[in-house]
């Protein structure tokens, strides 16, 4: 999950075909819940998270999703419990009186981070070495490495990796693209290396994934 607090500005780059769920929450129910938890208007702001993993996060969104397409009774009040519960889990895991607030919380760093995010998802198919990327973010290269870590969960070489064979799959099952050209297009200049890598992700070959999505 990635988090926006009110009055900060975000952008996010998707590709391929995501499923995205997107939820605001006034500011006056965090305001209030954070009154009922006892938290002080200075501990009450939440704070910048970019891609970050939190499976409560994960099942209440999804119990949102399902509560806001119900039409049956009672579903808006579930509706209302689910989204102050989501509330009270963000205040206390995503906030300034969180215990993680040191954690990822740089919103300086976390801006430097998606700079690099998005040229990486623009320029795949070239050599993005680790300086480079340091030098895109305007940080040190430990500094660099040690926030897209904590903005990520992933190391650069990990998350580089990742988004390759993300792209590849989404080339792989929607156009008709040799696999050698949709190896190069995402950044693997040796068929061998982009077809081991494949498989060590996917479980597959490439050719194999390709004709199991279109079965």
């Amino acid at each position: 999950m990635s988090l926006t607090p009110a009055g900060e500005t975000g952008a996010r780059v998707l590709k391929g075909r995501p499923e995205v769920l997107l939820v605001h929450l006034s500011t006056n129910l965090v305001r209030q819940t954070a009154i009922e938890l006892d938290l002080d208007a200075s501990q009450a702001v939440l704070v910048p998270r970019l891609a970050v993993a939190d499976p409560v996060v994960d099942r209440l969104g999804r119990l949102i999703l399902d509560a806001a397409r119900d039409s049956t009774a009672g579903a808006s009040l579930m509706l209302d419990a689910l989204t102050r519960s989501l509330t009270i889990h963000l205040l206390r895991n995503h906030s300034v009186a969180s215990a993680q607030h040191a954690i990822a919380s740089l919103p300086v760093s976390v801006t430097r981070v998606q700079r690099v995010l998005d040229y990486m998802a623009a320029h795949l198919e070239e050599r993005l070495p680790l300086p480079m990327l340091a030098e895109l973010s305007g940080l040190s290269r430990r500094q660099f490495t040690r926030s897209f870590k904590e903005a990520t969960g992933k190391s650069p070489h990990g998350y580089l990796r990742d988004l390759r064979i993300e792209r590849a799959r989404d080339l792989l099952e929607n156009t008709d693209l040799p696999v050698i050209e949709v190896g190069l297009r995402c950044g693997f200049d040796q068929p061998n290396h982009f077809a081991t890598m494949f498989r060590h992700i996917v479980g597959l070959s490439p050719r194999q994934w390709r004709i199991a999505r279109r079965a």
